[in-house]
C-alpha cells in the first residue's frame, strides 16, 4: 500500500509533462507558420498593420496624422500595403522588401481602423509590441498571437471533464490545414474569430453539465471566449451570438437549473451584440463589400453561388482556387486537400454513430449557417463565390459544425481503432508538412523553384530565427505530434468494442 502514493505521484508528473510537451508543439507548429512568410503577407495585412501600428492613436513615433487630412495616418513603409512586394506573384520572393529600408512613418494611408470600422481590442493588444523594426514586431505579434491560441485551447482542455476533453482540440486539429494554421499564427482578427466560435459553445454546453468550481471555470472561460470572438471582426460577434443561442436552444431543459451558467450566456450574448453595434464594419454584413455583378439577375446570382459554395467550404482544406494561402496567391496541391478532407470527413461519419434530438437540432441550425451567411454576403455584395467572401469567413462555423458532430449524449463518439487513429495522423502531418513547405518555399525562393530542403539559395529568410529547414522540420514535427496527443485518447484498445462516454 505504501506504494500507491508514490504511484500516483509519478502518474500526475507524466500526465502534466505529457500537457507541457504537447502545448509545446502545438506552439512549435504554430511558430512555424509564423515564421514561414514576411511581414504584410497575411490576408488583408495593408489594412490590419497599419491598424495595429495607429492602435494607440497618434504617436510621432509610429502613427503620423497627416496635414489636412483627417482620414489619412503616416505609418511605416513595411505596415502599409507599400511594403507588400510580392503579392500576386508567387514567383516572387519576400526579398523584394529588402529595397524599403526607412522605418520612419513617412508613407500615407486611409486604409486602417482608426475610422472604428473593427472592433479595437485585437488591434490594441497586438499594438503593445509596436516597434521601430517592423518585421521583428510583426513576427512577435504573431508569435504572441500562437501562443494565446494554444493557452486557450489548454485552458479549456483543463476545465473540460476528461470524457468531454476532446471538444476543446479535436475540431480545431481536424479543420487546422493549411488554413486555420495560417490565420493563428497570423496578425488577421480572423484568428480570434476562430478561436471565439471554437472554444466558446463548449465551455457553455459543458458548463450545464458540470458542479462546483468546474463549473464556475467554464462559466468564466465561456465569457472570456466571447469576448476574444467579439474582440476580433463584425462576423465574429455573430458567431458568438450564434454560439450562445445554439447552447441555450441545445440546453433548454437545464436554463433554470443552472442560472449561473445561464447567467454567464447572457453575459456574453450581451458583451457580442454590444460590440456588434458598436462596430462600423457591421454595415459590411447589411449593405455589402462594395463589390457588384451587374450584368447577373439575383437569380442567375443566386444559382450560381449555391452550385459554387462548397468551394468556399473545402477551401479550407486548400481545395481550389480559394484554397490558397496568404492574398489567395499560394496554391496546394490536390493531395493537402485529398487528405485533409478524407480525415475530416472520416471521422465526421463518426459523428453519427450517435444521434440525439438536441444534436440533430443544433447540426441542422449550424449546417444552415453554413449556407446562409455565406450566400447572404454574396447576395448583398451582388458579388460570386471567391469575389470578396472567402474561406475564413466559413471557417468558425465550420469547426463549431465539426465539433457538434462529434459530441454524444455522455461525452463525445470518436472511437478510432489502432490503424484508424494512426491513418488520420499520418494523414494529416503529411498534409501539414507539404503545406508549410509550400508556403515557406513561396516566400523563400519563390515557387519557380522546387527543392525540399532549403539550401544556400534562400532569397528571403529571418535574421535571428533558426534555418529555414530547420524550422520546417520542427513545425512538422510538432504538429504530429500535437495530433497524435490530441486524438489519442480516442483510440481503442486492442479488442475493445467502441462506447460512447470513453473519452
Amino acid at each position: 500500500m505504501s506504494d500507491a502514493p508514490d504511484r500516483t505521484r509519478s502518474g500526475t508528473r507524466r500526465t502534466v509533462a505529457l500537457w507541457l510537451a504537447t502545448c509545446l508543439a502545438g506552439f512549435v507548429a504554430l511558430a512555424g507558420w509564423s515564421l514561414a512568410s514576411p511581414a504584410g503577407s497575411s490576408p488583408d495585412d495593408d489594412y490590419h498593420l497599419a491598424s495595429i501600428w495607429c492602435a494607440q492613436g497618434i504617436d510621432q513615433d509610429s502613427c503620423r496624422s497627416v496635414e489636412g487630412k483627417p482620414d489619412e495616418r503616416a505609418v511605416p513603409y513595411l505596415a502599409s500595403g507599400a511594403g507588400i512586394c510580392y503579392g500576386g506573384d508567387f514567383s516572387a520572393s519576400g526579398a523584394c522588401q529588402d529595397q524599403f529600408t526607412s522605418l520612419e512613418p513617412e508613407v500615407t494611408t486611409s486604409h486602417g481602423n482608426w475610422g472604428g470600422a473593427y472592433p479595437p481590442y485585437f488591434y490594441a493588444l497586438m499594438s503593445v509590441f509596436v516597434g521601430t523594426d517592423v518585421p521583428t514586431a510583426v513576427l512577435t505579434m504573431r508569435l504572441v498571437n500562437s501562443l494565446l491560441a494554444v493557452v486557450l485551447v489548454a485552458g479549456l482542455a483543463a476545465l473540460l471533464p476528461r470524457r468531454r476533453r476532446a471538444l476543446a482540440a479535436v475540431p480545431l486539429v481536424l479543420t487546422a490545414v493549411p488554413l486555420s494554421m495560417s490565420v493563428l499564427a497570423s496578425t488577421n482578427p480572423s484568428s480570434w474569430a476562430v478561436l471565439g466560435a471554437a472554444l466558446l459553445w463548449p465551455a457553455l454546453y459543458v458548463a450545464y453539465e458540470a458542479e462546483g468550481r468546474r463549473r464556475l471555470g467554464l462559466a468564466a472561460f465561456a465569457v472570456l471566449a466571447a469576448f476574444i470572438g467579439s474582440g476580433s471582426r463584425a462576423d465574429g460577434c455573430l458567431f458568438v451570438l450564434m454560439s450562445v443561442a445554439l447552447v441555450l436552444i441545445l440546453r433548454v431543459r437545464h436554463l433554470r437549473r443552472a442560472p449561473l451558467v445561464t447567467g454567464a450566456a447572457l453575459v456574453c450574448f450581451a458583451l457580442a451584440a454590444a460590440i456588434f453595434l458598436s462596430s462600423g464594419h457591421a454595415s459590411a454584413l447589411t449593405e455589402g463589400f462594395g463589390y457588384t455583378r451587374p450584368e447577373l439577375t439575383d437569380t442567375q446570382l443566386l444559382l450560381i453561388n449555391l452550385s459554387s459554395l462548397p468551394t468556399l467550404w473545402l477551401g479550407v482544406f486548400g481545395s481550389g482556387p480559394l484554397g490558397r494561402a496568404g492574398w489567395l496567391d499560394t496554391p496546394f496541391p490536390p493531395m493537402i486537400s485529398m487528405l485533409t478532407i478524407a480525415a475530416w470527413f472520416g471521422l465526421l461519419l463518426q459523428g453519427w454513430r450517435q444521434v440525439f434530438p438536441a444534436k440533430l437540432v443544433g447540426l441542422g441550425l449550424v449546417g444552415a449557417a453554413l449556407f446562409v451567411h455565406p450566400i447572404y454576403l454574396l447576395m448583398q455584395s451582388h458579388v460570386l463565390v471567391g469575389e470578396g467572401v472567402q474561406p475564413r469567413y466559413v471557417l468558425p462555423i465550420l469547426t463549431i459544425f465539426t465539433g457538434l458532430c462529434l459530441l454524444g449524449a455522455r461525452g463525445v463518439t470518436l472511437r478510432l481503432s489502432p490503424a484508424a487513429y494512426w491513418g488520420v495522423v499520418a494523414a494529416l502531418g503529411l498534409a501539414h508538412a507539404v503545406s508549410l513547405h509550400i508556403q515557406m518555399r513561396r516566400y523563400v525562393t519563390g515557387l519557380d523553384v522546387s527543392k525540399i530542403l532549403f539550401g544556400d539559395d534562400l532569397e528571403w529568410w529571418w535574421d535571428s530565427a533558426p534555418s529555414a529547414t530547420t524550422v520546417w522540420v520542427l513545425a512538422s514535427l510538432g504538429f504530429v505530434w500535437l495530433t497524435a496527443a490530441v486524438l489519442r485518447p480516442t483510440m481503442l484498445a486492442p479488442h475493445e468494442e467502441p462506447r460512447e462516454g470513453r473519452t
